[in-house]
């Protein structure tokens, strides 16, 4: 059939309606996760932060969000047999814009609806949420590292998958090249650590039977920590971080209510 006007502004009409239905399609889902009564999030079992992962498509970093319990339980079947170890979490409307906010100092730049079930979508996450200029924000509040936190995460979440390994074996390849990035990532990273704020002594977390001083990626994390407002705050790079380092310290502690990631700082 030879391609008249006609056809051709047929098909450019069809065309502008497949476009215009998928914005719909995006405005509506935005709107229910931001209004909606219901929104479940994986949460990774062993970091008990939102699971990530690497869409193999886009490349891009991403959380997995369920409208309803039933359907978040039908989804996270995907992920079970996949051996994550995983969680389901609600996220309350008065916590959405909070929750959406954090996920830019983890690395993350997008979230998938309704992974393995109709209407999956991926959407960016700043489609959802605008960040607040950092210049209006103060020093400490400023200092974020989402690669860092974001490989500590890949980490975490691949070490409790695999389990236990055995010691003779060797670090598995995947969690080798994990373990390269992060050490990457910390040695150029500026980081927070906590200060007593009665001794300025530096506090130390017991772990495996040695202890390690606490390095927080942001404020968000290091507020974990201090929920009883014992510590100031004291910003730091690699270099100084190995000065101070106390005698008899195994390493660092990279978010320990967080990924909980054990580093040698002599790595």
């Amino acid at each position: 059939m030879t391609c008249t006007p006609q056809t051709r502004h047929t098909a450019q009409t069809s065309s502008m309606d497949g476009v215009m239905k998928k914005i719909m399609a995006l405005q509506a889902v935005m709107h229910r996760i931001r209004h909606g009564e219901e929104l479940y999030v994986v949460m990774s079992a062993s970091t008990h932060m939102p699971f990530v992962s690497c869409n193999p498509k886009t490349y891009d970093d991403e959380i997995f969000l369920y409208f309803g319990k039933d359907e978040a339980v039908k989804g996270a079947q995907w992920f079970l047999a996949k051996k994550h170890p995983i969680q389901l979490a609600g996220i309350d409307k008065k916590s959405r814009l909070s929750f959406f906010s954090s996920l830019f100092s983890m690395g993350v730049n997008a979230v998938t609806v309704s992974k393995s079930l109709p209407g999956e979508m991926v959407i960016q996450l700043n489609q959802l949420v605008s960040r607040q200029d950092p210049e209006k924000l103060s020093k400490r509040a400023r200092v974020e590292n989402p690669e860092l936190h974001l490989t500590s995460l890949y980490f975490a979440q691949e070490l409790a998958k695999k389990g236990k390994t055995d010691p003779d074996a060797g670090m598995p390849e995947e969690l080798k090249t994990l373990d390269e990035e992060l050490a990457a990532h910390f040695r150029r990273a500026r980081y927070i650590i906590a200060v007593d704020e009665d001794g300025g002594g530096i506090p130390l977390v017991r772990k495996n039977g040695n202890n390690y001083q606490p390095v927080f990626t942001d404020m968000r994390e290091f507020q974990k920590f201090n929920r009883e407002r014992k510590y100031s705050v004291s910003l730091l790079e690699y270099d100084t971080l190995r000065e101070i380092l106390s005698p008899g310290t195994a390493g660092v502690v990279i978010n320990p209510f967080g990924a909980d990631v054990l580093l040698r700082v002599d790595e």
